[in-house]
């Protein structure tokens, strides 16, 4: 019992768990989570009940039953709507012309019409006038007419040049790209660590990390050979954005692009399961799919970045594979609510879809 004010009591319940009404229900007593129904449907008798779990089967058999049921809330849960990192504002038409001539303005500057932070973007509109801009603090500067560019890759829009802003940026060490099925943060992002470790030498190593969450629940260990052969089918996303930005043309030739810079040292592609313990030191770190990481998982990975190492996350909130976890309790969204407005720290969220138009009317439709 705890005597704080707002205390509450932890009861175990082991019997009473309403054995005829499960069966008269059509639900096997036998089986764990119809017990903890059955436990719920006794301690409703005598107080106001609510049956708390992540599992939406349970819930929706509890609620069959007349019991108030809900998902858990945890306290790191991120807020059910996210910054997009960029948005549209109208302004005066001084301020756009300061913003050309002197390449910057105070980021005060814009008053009461926006609350921007470190490492956000703007689309900044007077009339026919436009133009993009990025705060970085006291500061907000306008955005060079020249994109960044990674490995060949030039964005495509405007989401895509302020990812390339943030991912080319040395001083931004941990990034977030979220957004829909093919709208390139994957690709853009594996770029990006291209560019600065087989080109640039910024970093020594691009090392690519992805959950063993698969679509249909198949675990690694009931595929064929050894855990490089097990790993395959995870890593095959990275390998078809390796063609896609290369001049090979073929999932062979990409293969042998990957056996190349992995042979000299300049890439990994690993699962997430085997970082614990690890400490990584001036590399590109791609955590693909981190909407299928747990909150914990992302503390994990992020306590094993070691110095001149910049990692970025990307991942798709509306396609979550992993069981229990929602919208807003994921790795990526638990990430973009607790780093916002930290220096250190960019996100982006991608909405135009440059796959094709199939891919494009899925991710909208379905």
């Amino acid at each position: 019992m705890n005597s704080e004010p707002g205390g509450a009591t932890i009861h175990i319940e082991v019997n009473g768990i309403q054995r005829d009404r499960l069966i008269e229900n059509g639900l096997n007593p036998e089986i764990p989570d119809n017990r903890i129904i059955g436990a719920a449907l006794g301690q409703s008798r005598f107080a106001p009940t609510q049956v708390i779990s992540n599992d939406a089967g349970l819930r929706i058999k509890a609620a069959h039953l007349g019991l108030v049921a809900a998902e858990h809330q945890p306290v790191g849960r991120a807020a059910n709507t996210r910054p997009m990192g960029w948005f549209t504002l109208d302004v005066s038409s001084e301020i756009v012309n300061s913003l050309y001539n002197n390449g910057e303005v105070p980021t005060d500057a814009f008053g009461g019409n926006a609350e921007l932070v470190v490492n956000e973007f703007a689309v900044v509109r007077s009339g026919s006038q436009s133009a993009l801009v990025r705060c970085n603090g006291e500061m907000t500067e306008l955005l060079s007419a020249a994109s960044p560019e990674a490995w060949g890759l030039r964005a495509r829009s405007k989401e895509q040049r302020f990812a390339l802003e943030l991912l080319m940026d040395p001083d931004v060490s941990v990034i977030a790209l979220d957004g829909r099925a093919g709208t390139g943060k994957t690709v853009m992002a594996i770029a990006a660590g291209l560019e600065q470790v087989v080109e640039n030498r910024t970093y020594e190593k691009l090392a690519v990390y992805r959950p063993l969450v698969p679509v249909g629940r198949a675990d690694v260990g009931f595929l064929p050979g050894g855990l490089d052969e097990k790993l395959d089918p995870w890593m095959s996303a990275i390998h078809d954005a390796i063609v896609a930005l290369t001049d090979q043309r073929s999932s062979h030739d990409a293969r042998r692009l990957i056996e190349d810079f992995t042979a000299r040292g300049q890439l990994s592609l690993e699962s997430v399961t085997f970082l614990r313990g690890r400490s990584l030191h001036r590399q590109f770190v791609v955590v693909d799919e981190a909407q299928n990481l747990e909150p914990t998982t992302l503390k994990t990975i992020l306590t094993r970045i070691g110095e001149g190492t910049k990692v970025i996350f990307t991942g798709d909130t509306s396609q979550i594979d992993a069981p229990y976890m929602g919208e807003s309790n994921n790795a990526l969204a638990v990430l973009i609510h607790a780093f916002a407005n930290q220096s250190c720290f960019g996100h982006v969220t991608l909405a135009s879809c440059e796959r094709s138009e199939v891919a494009s009317l899925a991710a909208e439709l379905l």
